[in-house]
């Protein structure tokens, strides 16, 4: 799923890797609904071309398409990354 995604978003020359973490890692404010309580983010290092995507649950494609575009578009808002996820989710 991460190959094919890559591929669609011209990552082809990164390296991208996951990581499960333990759930007790992540903290939650009290607030949180139980539903919400689980973390999915990416890390990248730009210069390398090198980025670890992390996850306390398992990945869905909407996940990896939703990553991915962090890292393919650095400088986007949330709201740009969500309105374009959705979109390309809709569109596979």
């Amino acid at each position: 799923m991460i190959d094919k995604w890559k591929t669609i978003l011209s990552l082809d020359n990164w390296i991208i890797t996951t990581e499960r973490i333990d759930p007790g890692q992540v903290m939650y404010d009290t607030d949180c609904p139980s539903e919400d309580r689980y973390y999915v983010g990416i890390c990248s290092v730009i210069n390398s071309k090198m980025a670890v995507l992390y996850h306390d649950r398992d990945l869905t494609e909407r996940d990896v398409i939703h990553e991915l575009l962090h890292v393919r578009y650095p400088d986007w808002t949330e709201d740009q990354v969500n309105q374009v996820e959705e979109l390309l989710y809709k569109l596979k």
